[in-house]
């Protein structure tokens, strides 16, 4: 059994997680800002904790965390587009770097990062195995969402950079869809077209949070044709990143 807390406890993603998560028998604490939500979380099997990202001091999280003598962190907070520029500042990056800090403070080592696909500097040249397609479809998002995919970067590099005191894997799912799950994904240098599934991608956060071989690699991720279980093991086999980062 592990015990995961989930920063974005209330998103779509976070409650899908919390139910494949509890029908295998783990403990998850969905952290929320608004008590409201609290019955929502715990209908889909969840236990609400009461936490700001943008008010909460490390101290505070890091506390969080020793309560719920959490095993892993699920980082999928955002602010979602609300409130700005400003307010995406302060949950995407300045949240996420909180919870970095604070699982150093309580010891803590494994955290799955949901980000997105695609979150890269758009001064450097697309990767090798981008199609003209994806590449055309690249420069739209990043033009559509600069905001998000600036803070989700910086981030993503911020917590590349701590890989001595963070057993992190960074999971980049494609664009989301609130489809049942097939059951089927395909993972790694992928085309970026395909969209996923929101319940796939909590199947597959739970796949890589069960597998420590998966640490300290960036994951691209779209629906497919490999049952998830299955892609899961070929992909840590090729140790295959979909972002090249210096170690």
């Amino acid at each position: 059994m592990t015990v995961f807390t989930v920063f974005g406890g209330h998103g779509k993603v976070a409650l899908l997680f919390t139910k494949v998560a509890r029908e295998s028998k783990h403990v998850v604490y969905n952290v929320i800002r608004n008590a409201s939500h609290k019955e929502d979380v715990e209908e889909w099997g969840g236990r609400p904790k009461i936490l700001s990202l943008e008010e909460a001091s490390t101290d505070e999280i890091a506390g969080l965390l020793k309560e719920t003598q959490t095993d892993t962190v699920v980082f999928s907070a955002g602010a979602g587009g609300k409130g700005g520029p400003e307010r995406t500042k302060a949950v995407d990056y300045e949240g996420a770097v909180k919870v970095y800090d604070a699982m150093k403070l309580a010891g803590l080592r494994r955290l799955i990062m949901v980000s997105a696909i695609d979150n890269r500097d758009m001064s450097q040249p697309p990767p090798i195995h981008y199609t003209t397609a994806d590449r055309k479809m690249s420069e739209e998002i990043h033009k559509a969402l600069p905001t998000y995919y600036h803070y989700k970067f910086l981030a993503d590099q911020e917590l590349i950079r701590r890989t001595e005191d963070i057993d992190w894997t960074i999971l980049r799912p494609s664009f989301l869809t609130d489809h049942p799950s097939s059951g089927l994904i395909a993972l790694g240098n992928i085309s970026i077209k395909q969209p996923i599934s929101r319940e796939t991608v909590a199947r597959a956060i739970l796949g890589f949070a069960s597998n420590a071989e998966s640490q300290h690699l960036v994951i691209d991720m779209t629906e497919g044709d490999v049952p998830i279980t299955t892609a899961i093991l070929a992909f840590l086999g090729r140790r295959e990143s979909s972002y090249d980062y210096p170690l």
